[in-house]
């Protein structure tokens, strides 16, 4: 009888329990909040930027922001008049614009914002000094290094300018030997100096970013046009365009331990840190030459190989991860470089990118985009290059004309997504069936970060 009553008493309690937890998820169910599932792209936020130039008298150029994982377009931003150079350091982009003098005087320029801000963007406008010892004359090209600050070549002036990244506002003007010609800078993040290529001198100017001064002239080719520094900061490499050469400058040691033969008149070059390699686009030759930048006291530099391409290459990128290089195969005179472009551009026809196999060190395939393919570079996750194709066709109300565009192209299948037409020279004009609205003509790409 007691066993009976025990078993009965332990039933009755289990049903209380189960009741009592009945009761307790009733009262708990209305504070669990559904998660919903992702939406849109998770990629990480970053953009391609292509800047253009307004042929409009009087008009500013700008910037085209695309959301790289979106393919969308994420803003236009106002810059300067006759925009010539586009550069960007950790978290900004610079854009120099060269003024005008009709109709009315507008001094050269230097416009800064924080690069993923397209759609609210807040450009800053420095102006460079125009009379007194420091005014500048044709400035052409900028870098940033590990001060943040940003330095302008100013070719006409044989100078370069220094601009504050705190107070944005010119600071110091570097006066370099007479002739010097400034054409172009080298520098980054890993490195307290920067590196002036003189075009005129032939030679490399070092510079302290610690407190910006001048500390010697380095020798290098005939008409030294473009440098690039490798990521670590200890090394610099020089494309000579006069003699076809590439000068490797050790940043410890403020000399040139190698010159290096590459394809004719190179104008351009892109290092590659997964791999430690630099490619070499060669206008007088359909080539892009790679040089074996993993440079040891037992491994020196090297041409690893020039590769043959399917037209004169203006421009060359690529991949992070080390698997493919790109070359924009504008088909431009030889000679052509940074300084010019825009002037060769009516010669500039090629519509063709050179896919390169950096394993096989050949030549895979070829995309094709539109005409004028000047400028190309890829996403930082390696998943897209984008191409400027600087005189291009679209067709819109009024029917086909010409106009410039990007391509958007995706690493994995070759193939383009999508093309974006330019901001147009009147953003207030009105297309229609017997109205066409003349574009902004781009020539220069970049992606951030």
């Amino acid at each position: 009888m007691k066993l009976r009553f025990k078993t009965l008493w332990l039933v009755l309690a289990a049903c209380a329990l189960i009741l009592l937890a009945a009761g307790c998820n009733d009262t708990l169910r209305q504070f669990i909040t559904p998660v919903p599932s992702p939406t849109g792209d998770p990629g990480t936020l970053s953009h391609a930027i292509a800047l253009s130039t307004n042929p409009a008298p009087s008009s500013v150029g700008s910037d085209m922001h695309i959301d790289i994982s979106g393919d969308t377009s994420a803003g236009i931003v106002p810059v300067g008049p006759n925009p010539v150079f586009l550069g960007k350091n950790s978290s900004r982009v610079f854009i120099i614009n060269s003024g005008s003098t009709t109709p009315t005087v507008v001094p050269p320029t230097v416009s800064v914002y924080t690069a993923l801000l397209g759609f609210n963007a807040t450009v800053s406008t420095v102006t460079l000094p125009t009379t007194g010892p420091d005014a500048v004359v044709t400035p052409v090209a900028g870098a940033t290094s590990s001060s943040n600050d940003i330095f302008i070549a100013n070719q006409g002036s044989d100078s370069v300018s220094v601009i504050s990244g705190t107070v944005l506002a010119v600071t110091k003007t570097i006066h370099l030997v007479s002739g010097a010609k400034p054409v172009s800078i080298a520098g980054n993040a890993a490195n307290n100096k920067i590196f002036v290529v003189n075009n005129g001198a032939g030679s490399v100017s070092e510079i302290s970013t610690i407190d910006d001064t001048f500390i010697k002239d380095i020798t290098v080719g005939v008409s030294p046009i473009w440098g690039v520094m490798s990521t670590d900061g200890l090394f610099v490499f020089v494309v000579n365009q006069g003699d076809g050469t590439v000068s490797v400058i050790d940043t410890s040691l403020e000399s040139v331990i190698a010159t290096i033969a590459v394809g004719a008149s190179p104008n351009f070059a892109f290092y590659e840190p997964k791999l430690k390699r630099v490619y070499v686009s060669n206008t007088g030759a359909n080539t892009v030459s790679v040089i074996q930048a993993n440079i040891t006291t037992t491994t020196p530099p090297a041409k690893l190989a020039d590769i043959v391409v399917s037209g004169a290459p203006t421009s060359v990128t690529a991949l992070s991860d080390g698997t493919k290089a790109y070359a924009a195969l504008g088909n431009c005179a030889s000679g052509t470089n940074h300084l010019n472009i825009i002037t060769n551009l009516a010669g500039c026809t090629g519509n063709l990118v050179s896919v390169i196999d950096a394993v096989a060190l050949r030549e895979a395939k070829t995309i094709t985009v539109g005409s004028g393919a000047i400028s190309i570079d890829a996403a930082s996750d390696a998943s897209k290059v984008f191409v400027v194709n600087a005189h291009d066709s679209v067709t819109d109300a009024s029917g086909t004309h010409t106009a410039g565009t990007i391509s958007d192209i995706r690493t994995s299948t070759g193939l383009e997504i999508v093309r974006k037409t330019v901001p147009q020279q009147d953003p207030n004009c009105k297309i229609s069936s017997t109205v066409s609205c003349p574009s902004q003509t781009p020539f220069m790409v970049r992606t951030f970060p």
